[in-house]
Formats: C-alpha cells, sequence, structure tokens
C-alpha cells in the first residue's frame, strides 16, 4: 500500500507552541484553585459544618490536584513533542532537498 503523508513543520511547530500556552495556563488555573480551596481563606468556612466538610474534603483534595497536575504535564510533554517533530521534519526536509540537488 502506497500511503502519502503532508506535514507542514511549521504548521506542527505553532500547534506544539499553542498547546505550551494552554498547558501553562492550565498550570496557573491549578496554582489558583489549590490556593482557593487550602488556602486560609477556603470556600467551605470555618463553622462546624464547614470544619466537617473540610476534613472528608481534604482527603481526596491531595489525589485530585494531582491528577490535574499530571494531566498538565503531558500537555506540556505533548506540546514539546510536536514541537521537536516539527524540527525534525524540516531537517529532514532540508537534508533531503540537497542530498536531491546534489544529485542532479
Amino acid at each position: 500500500m502506497n500511503v502519502r503523508m503532508h506535514l507542514d513543520p511549521d504548521a506542527v511547530a505553532a500547534t506544539g507552541s499553542t498547546l505550551a500556552g494552554i498547558a501553562q495556563r492550565m498550570a496557573e488555573d491549578v496554582a489558583v484553585l489549590d490556593a482557593t480551596v487550602a488556602g486560609p481563606g477556603n470556600p467551605w468556612g470555618a463553622d462546624e459544618s464547614g470544619s466537617a466538610f473540610a476534613v472528608a474534603y481534604q482527603a481526596i483534595l491531595g489525589h485530585a490536584l494531582g491528577a490535574l497536575g499530571s494531566y498538565v504535564s503531558q500537555m506540556g510533554d505533548a506540546a514539546l513533542g510536536l514541537t521537536m517533530q516539527a524540527r525534525s521534519i524540516a531537517a529532514a526536509d532540508s537534508s533531503s532537498a540537497v542530498l536531491i540537488e546534489s544529485s542532479t
């Protein structure tokens, strides 16, 4: 089977850059969320029912924030991978062009 693929390295690099920006904004949002729910001005208050809720909530908070942090990291890794792939494709294209030109 003959498969032809067209890939624009500039578009791939731009997508990687966009994804990196999204990962950065996600990291900032997770930090704000963490500061809001774990900080002194927590959203559930300091009364008896708020304190009881906080104990149960804090039990899962670390896991949830860890999962969000992992997702942010994966987005950053994907952004880096796209950028590196774009550079690799551009370098391979340039190399191939030089070889083709030198053989003619």
